[in-house]
């Protein structure tokens, strides 16, 4: 198996220097036309090997005899410490396959080969799950398989758990031209307390049959997998919410679109969906060999930070955003853009021997990269000020308190720390002053033209951060209006001038972080 793996490195390697039909990895485009970038693409994934496990016969290679119906009632626990998770009388529940075995290797061959040399050794097993059809539906009719383990410790809640596999959907005889192969399935995983919960639904299916629609049984996780008729290593990240003793793993939980076709044997792609899984391998995450991306920069937190893994004898790198290729990104660190620096970030670390392909390091915008708190500001006489707004996954706490905004009454010296929900804080040290705040605007003016007292203005003195500044005559009409600190109406309307009289003045604006609005009179003399 380990030459099989190298040849793999061999020709991730390769393909990024050649070949037109082939997809190249680490340039952008989507090569092969099939609608899939880089490391979106199945041509492009490492292989690497997992040592270790939590599951027993991970591979189903051990096995009690050889299949003869693949229904629930004859063979659902053939495969050493596995079984049917769901109870279905009809046959093919899910196919156990072992190519040392007549019967089921000549099947399988006829039907779906899968790409040989397996992942692991001479079987695997075989997932199915029918489009949901009916609304009540039946044990008989049952539209999703799974299969399960009851584990010999439970697995703990808190602790981050990886499940490793192999999975591939291959060209079955009912599909020869295999248009389907680029089409995504999904591989999850479900938990239950109870090891006496297998197999559910020995009297009616739940809906459609997903573990999560009976008592007890919660979705762990799962993984969207591209296989393109070849084998594919995944892999799911989760933690449990309490202790879990038996897992279950199949389809998710969503419902397939009714395809209907012209064939006549209804065991085609458009029927249901199959795919195959091999090489089963769950244990903590810290358990796996994953590199995983850190910050260099002195501020976690900041946004323009150096990404880097760690740097190996005779290995070369290549970081991807978003699974595209950064051109020209091929070194242990990568300093992220001033701009657009939002997404997901991986590199590919490959030597002459193997590769891999680190856990993603996600950037995303930082409310704490934009808050700004001033170090000296006023506050007015019996008023209150909004020293730190509210922000979306930001609390503060100050003053023995925590609170989602920061609102001073009385002046003083006041230290805030910021945080926000990704472990990034700041700390801010603010000192407020008091100060006379009252209104002082004229009550009159005279556009007369002599030069003295002509324009009626919001003067310098007046503490408002001003959006509008309007003016209106006693019947309402406005007769001005502005957004500029600056403006000034001169007394007249649409170029004529105004009768002399008393008129409204309206100041809208912010006011020590407070939405304020200022009212008085005008008396306009000439």
């Amino acid at each position: 198996m380990k030459g099989y793996k190298n040849i793999v490195v061999i020709l991730f390697l390769l393909g990024s220097f050649s070949g037109f039909s082939q997809e190249i990895c680490n340039n952008g485009k989507d090569d092969d036309g099939d609608g899939l970038i880089d490391l979106q693409d199945p041509d492009c994934q490492c292989h690497y090997n997992v040592k270790g496990n939590l599951l027993q016969n991970g591979s189903f290679e051990d096995y009690k005899n050889c299949p003869t119906n693949y229904s629930y009632i004859d063979d659902h626990d053939i495969s050493e410490s596995w079984e049917y998770a769901n109870y279905t009388s009809g046959n093919e529940a899910e196919y156990y396959h072992n190519f040392n075995c007549p019967y089921d290797s000549g099947q399988v061959m006829l039907y779906i080969p899968p790409e040989l040399p397996l992942p692991d050794g001479h079987a695997f097993m075989s997932i199915r799950q029918y489009v949901y059809r009916k609304p009540d539906m039946t044990d008989k009719d049952i539209a999703k398989v799974y299969i399960s383990q009851c584990l010999q410790a439970p697995l703990v809640a808190g602790i981050p758990y990886t499940l490793n596999f192999s999975a591939g959907r291959f060209k079955s005889n009912d599909d020869k031209q295999f248009k389907f192969k680029t089409e995504p399935f999904t591989v999850a995983i479900f938990g239950n307390k109870d090891c006496n919960a297998v197999p559910f639904g020995p009297a009616n299916a739940s809906s459609n049959g997903c573990p999560s629609n009976f008592a007890g049984w919660v979705l762990l996780g799962k993984s969207t997998i591209r296989s393109k008729g070849k084998w594919a290593q995944g892999k799911i990240n989760f933690k449990v919410p309490s202790d879990i003793n038996v897992i279950a793993i199949g389809p998710d939980c969503s419902v397939l679109a009714d395809i209907l076709d012209n064939l006549a044997d209804s065991t085609s792609f458009l029927d249901f969906y199959v795919y195959d899984i091999d090489d089963l391998h769950l244990l903590p995450t810290k358990d796996f060999h994953f590199q995983y991306i850190q910050s260099q920069n002195e501020d976690p937190c900041g946004k323009y930070s150096i990404l880097s893994v760690p740097l190996y004898l005779n290995s070369s790198y290549q970081w991807y955003k978003d699974s595209v290729a950064i051109i020209g990104a091929t070194s242990n660190t990568f300093q992220l853009p001033a701009q657009n620096a939002e997404g997901n970030y991986n590199v590919v670390i490959s030597n002459p021997d193997s590769c891999f392909i680190s856990e993603p390091f996600n950037i995303s915008e930082n409310s704490l990269q934009q808050l700004s708190l001033p170090a000296d500001t006023a506050l007015c006489e019996n008023d209150s000020l909004l020293l730190a707004p509210s922000l979306e996954g930001v609390t503060y706490t100050w003053n023995g308190n925590t609170t989602n905004q920061v609102t001073v009454l009385q002046p003083g010296i006041y230290e805030i720390n910021a945080s926000a929900t990704n472990g990034c804080s700041k700390t801010f040290n603010v000192t407020v002053h008091q100060k006379n705040c009252n209104v002082f605007m004229p009550n009159a003016f005279t556009p007369n033209g002599d030069g003295d007292n002509d324009l009626f203005r919001i003067p310098p003195s007046v503490a408002i951060n001003m959006e509008t500044f309007s003016i209106y005559d006693r019947w309402g009409n406005k007769v001005f209006t502005t957004n500029n600190r600056e403006g000034a109406w001169d007394g007249n309307f649409n170029g004529k001038e105004s009768t002399e009289g008393t008129y409204i003045y309206v100041i809208k604006g912010k006011k020590n972080n407070k939405e304020t609005e200022i009212k008085g009179f005008v008396t306009l003399i000439r």
